[in-house]
């Protein structure tokens, strides 16, 4: 697959001849097999091929196979391949059967360029889907995160809740015991009641150093 330019905040990668290579080998491997089968036809031709019909009935074989094979893949760069195939076949045919190569060549032209066109859109595909799943992660890590902030909020939320009421009902608790004291006939103290239903806060006794001087 191709590379495409940085995302903003990347770092740019260096670009080799491999690299450049690697990035158009579908363009690169059309072109020289091409080239190579329509070279190899018109050493064919010389050899005494020439207005052969069995050697065009077997390029236009070859020829069709490639076509049935770009109709049932389902790869966009395949098909782009398989099609230029079924083209260049086509000018193979014309380059073992006839004398003059000029016929061959203009369809050897129109499958490369056929070929490079089908290629690039398949690309243009490939980068479409990959960033569609990119940002499709994304969104799903953001909601992901939205999610988990929302549990740890709520977990908050009832961590407080259960620690106030915890602390109620031990005030209710320390009032009742309190209440049961006093009923028992125990003597009646009102600042340990404020104090044990949480109303008084407790208080220091701060010794007066002024009467001692």
């Amino acid at each position: 697959m191709p590379q495409y330019p940085p995302a903003p905040g990347e770092m740019p990668v260096s670009r080799t001849p491999a690299t450049f290579l690697r990035e158009h080998s579908a363009y690169v491997t059309t072109t020289v097999s091409a080239a190579t089968l329509l070279t190899l036809a018109r050493i064919w031709n010389e050899q005494g091929a020439e207005h052969s019909t069995g050697a065009v009935a077997l390029m236009l074989a070859f020829g069709g196979a490639s076509g049935l094979f770009a109709l049932r893949l389902d790869d966009p760069t395949a098909q782009a391949v398989f099609a230029s195939g079924a083209l260049t076949f086509g000018a193979l045919a014309v380059g073992v059967y006839s004398e003059p190569i000029a016929p061959a060549l203009l369809i050897w032209a129109v499958a490369l360029i056929a070929s490079c066109v089908l290629i690039g859109r398949s690309h243009r595909e490939d980068h479409r889907v990959e960033t569609t799943h990119r940002h499709g992660m994304e969104a799903r890590r953001l909601e992901r995160g939205v999610d988990l902030s929302i549990a740890q909020v709520t977990a908050q939320a009832h961590i407080e809740v259960a620690r106030e009421q915890a602390a109620a009902v031990a005030a209710i608790e320390a009032a009742m015991a309190h209440r049961a004291a006093l009923s028992a006939g125990g003597p009646v103290d009102p600042v340990a009641m404020l104090r044990a239903t949480g109303q008084l806060p407790q208080l220091t006794a701060v010794p007066d150093h002024s009467r001692t001087a």
